[in-house]
């Protein structure tokens, strides 16, 4: 027999379970129901039958529910119900883990919660989703998830992927927040002070991006603050010499200051992409 009608015989158990009368009442056939389904799940993945294998693991998840089992296991049969989905159902896979974050946090599991939101975060920057939006929202209630489990660690990474997102849809001042509250973490931590830098440098362009260059002079002096050696970075010295730049309307020595860093230290995708952003807004200030 087939791993594919095994399943749906198992469904077929399931359907027959939830329709007999039970001496322990509804709640053993719903969980008894349920432990089928799941087992029919497995058996749709071992056919390589994602979606339905998907469907049998929310099938199980509801049942757990309506059973008034524990939490657990109603989470658990969710978020294989996403694993299932992810290969060709992106969009039913968030929605399965949107599921399982609220027995999660009904169960004070914040930590599943917050790792929750993260897989619904990374699903919706794919290519096949595309919403950044949503991204930036589940990147930031993972971020508080895990802050609320005591986890520091795991929320800055989510905190760094919201300040990106945030940045990419031109929420400069979120960007900065974020990035600053990081940096700032960073200071006393061994194993993020040599990432303080970074966190500055990335702050500062998007004060750059804002314009106010009164502002972006002032985060400097403060990163120096926080940093005594952030001043005889190479960084620092390309971040003062854009404000000048954009104070002076100078395009040429802009392009030259990035092409000399780039030169010695590679700029990654993003800083490029934002980079290119100001030399845009200095073009267009320049045909006014």
């Amino acid at each position: 027999m087939s791993s594919e009608q095994q399943a749906k015989d198992l469904i077929t158990q399931a359907q027959k379970k939830l329709n007999s009368w039970s001496f322990f009442g509804p709640s053993n056939k719903c969980e008894d129901a349920a432990e089928l389904y799941e087992k029919a799940g497995n058996m749709f993945k071992l056919a390589q039958q994602w979606n339905a294998a998907g469907d049998a693991f929310m099938e199980a998840a509801k049942l757990f529910e309506k059973g008034g089992s524990a939490k657990f296991e109603g989470s658990r049969a969710y978020e294989n119900a996403a694993k299932s989905y992810k290969r060709n159902n992106p969009a039913a896979a968030v929605a399965a883990l949107r599921e399982a974050v609220v027995l999660d946090q009904a169960g004070g599991s914040f930590r599943a919660a917050a790792k929750h939101y993260q897989e619904i975060a990374e699903l919706c920057e794919s290519t096949e989703l595309d919403k950044p939006q949503d991204a930036y929202e589940a990147y930031e209630k993972a971020a508080e998830l895990y802050n609320a489990d005591d986890s520091p660690a795991l929320s800055n990474k989510c905190l760094l992927k919201v300040a990106q997102i945030a940045a990419d849809l031109e929420k400069y001042d979120v960007a900065i927040e974020k990035y600053e509250k990081v940096a700032v973490a960073a200071i006393d931590d061994p194993l993020l002070k040599w990432s303080l830098k970074d966190y500055c440098f990335k702050a500062g362009l998007c004060h750059l991006c804002t314009g106010d260059m009164v502002k972006a002079s002032q985060a400097l002096a403060n990163y120096c603050n926080m940093d005594m050696s952030f001043e005889s970075t190479r960084e620092y010295t390309l971040l003062k010499g854009v404000i000048d730049c954009i104070d002076q309307g100078d395009v040429d020595h802009f392009t030259q200051l990035v092409y000399d860093y780039d030169k010695l230290t590679r700029l990654d995708a993003w800083k490029t992409a934002v980079l290119l952003k100001i030399k845009k807004s200095m073009d267009s200030d320049e045909l006014r």
